[in-house]
């Protein structure tokens, strides 16, 4: 039996060198992102086995992205490659002390996903599914797919982690956006995991009880706060932990490792707490590099740096 199996989108990211504007004549970097191929390697890294459930070109970054996930041990048997689309791409412009991003990512390979891809695969067989509000914002065969996908994991008996990401380029307004979100988790959704400015964004509060007023069916909710650190409810417990102090590079890619983190935890038995401070100490390392899998953390990582941290 595997651990994951995570449904979205791969992407490649540029990044200028010195954290510069993309306005700016300067030299750029790749890096290897998207959502779920980050919580897909973070749950690798972390020790966990997971199947990656995608599409991407016959291009030399979708070769690359198979290299990548094979390196870091994620199972690619249920990677297809699409003759015809390119691998999604994203650049970052670092302006004004803050970065923003620009995706060149329309009818790539992963958006042309439909629910017929989902044929064949034993969800009995992983114990946690995990997608995303990008993963359903792909396209509408996509989000199809995605809730299909939610709908046979949930009558496989398995639990489903559903992370929020809402990005307004990938929707037609906030409303659409918001109603398509809960529509998916109202599917069956065990773990939520959003941050406090997509909640606002999407008109559904800033807190935790705002959002477990909203989704009260959801057993595990996770807001996430930046460097106000993260809130939980889960158990029949609430509670809020800070955010660890290290010295912040990049915030790519942290919340996926904080959901890596988090769900292996969760899976190897931790309490609740101690699972939100495992994932806190993963997503703390991640920052501490430029994109998000430059410091992603391996277990004896996350380890060392909670010993550090004790008390």
């Amino acid at each position: 039996m595997r651990d994951f199996l995570a449904f979205g989108e791969p992407l490649v990211g540029f990044y200028p060198e010195g954290g510069s504007s993309l306005a700016e004549d300067v030299s750029v970097v790749k890096t290897w992102g998207g959502d779920t191929s980050n919580f897909a390697i973070g749950v690798s890294r972390l020790g966990h086995p997971c199947t990656y459930l995608t599409r991407v070109g016959d291009d030399p970054f979708g070769r690359g992205f198979r290299a990548l996930w094979e390196a870091n041990g994620v199972d690619v048997s249920r990677v297809e490659t699409d003759p015809n689309r390119g691998t999604g791409l994203y650049f970052v412009s670092f302006d004004g002390g803050r970065h923003s991003l620009t995706y060149y990512r329309k009818d790539s390979a992963a958006s042309a996903f439909v629910p017929e891809g989902l044929s064949g695969i034993p969800l009995k067989n992983f114990r946690i599914v995990h997608l995303t509000g990008i993963s359903l914002g792909m396209s509408e065969s996509a989000r199809a797919a995605g809730l299909e996908l939610i709908r046979r994991t949930k009558t496989a008996g398995c639990r489903v982690s559903f992370d929020v990401n809402y990005r307004a380029a990938q929707w037609p307004s906030r409303d659409a956006a918001a109603a398509a979100l809960a529509g998916a988790i109202g599917e069956g959704v065990d773990f939520l995991e959003l941050t406090d400015d997509e909640a606002e964004s999407l008109g559904w509060g800033t807190r935790l009880g705002d959002i477990r007023a909203r989704f009260p069916a959801v057993p595990t909710v996770v807001l996430k706060q930046g460097k106000a650190g993260v809130s939980v409810a889960a158990g029949g417990l609430e509670f809020s932990l800070p955010a660890f102090e290290v010295p912040v590079v990049d915030t790519v890619g942290a919340g996926d490792s904080f959901d890596s983190g988090f769900l292996c935890a969760t899976l190897e038995g931790a309490p609740p707490l101690e699972a939100a401070r495992f994932a806190a100490a993963s997503a703390a390392l991640t920052c501490t590099g430029r994109g998000p899998l430059e410091r992603m953390p391996r277990r004896a990582e996350v380890d060392a740096f909670l010993r550090d941290h004790a008390g």
